[in-house]
Parts: structure tokens; C-alpha cells; sequence
């Protein structure tokens, strides 16, 4: 698997993940504070792993986003 395979397949599990986290906070709407602690928590921690790119504060200090961002600078190296 050559890096632009890589890098596709990181971005499908990204969106995936993210679609998947979103659809749990739908389900706890209406829940009042166990919609709460989730956002707060691990949402809020599983959003920001994938990239710092979203409502909550804080970040990961090395995110999936990131790890993509260096395959495509070492894809784009490895063309040259």
C-alpha cells in the first residue's frame, strides 16, 4: 500500500469516526446531564484526536489529522 492508499484509507476511518461520535451524541439527546459529561469528556477527547479542527477546547498534541499531514509531506517528498 503506497502512501496516497495510506492517506485515503486514514481519511475514510477519520470521517467514519467522526460520523460515528456525532450519531452517539444524537442518541443521548435528551439526557441532560449524561449528554453533558459526554461532550465534556469523551467526546470531547475523541473529536480532538482526530483533528483540532472542532467546537471544543483543548486539543490533542498529536492528532490523527496530524499523521496525515505527514504521510502527504512524505508522499510529496518521496515524488520529487
Amino acid at each position: 500500500m503506497d502512501n496516497a492508499e495510506k492517506i485515503a484509507r486514514l481519511e475514510d476511518i477519520q470521517t467514519k469516526i467522526e460520523e460515528q461520535v456525532y450519531e452517539a451524541r444524537g442518541l443521548l439527546e435528551g439526557t441532560g446531564i449524561t449528554l453533558q459529561r459526554a461532550e465534556r469528556y469523551w467526546i470531547a477527547q475523541i473529536l480532538t484526536a482526530l483533528d483540532n479542527d472542532d467546537e471544543y477546547v483543548g486539543g490533542s498534541m498529536f492528532s490523527l489529522q496530524d499523521s496525515i499531514n505527514e504521510l502527504k509531506g512524505e508522499d510529496d517528498a518521496d515524488s520529487e
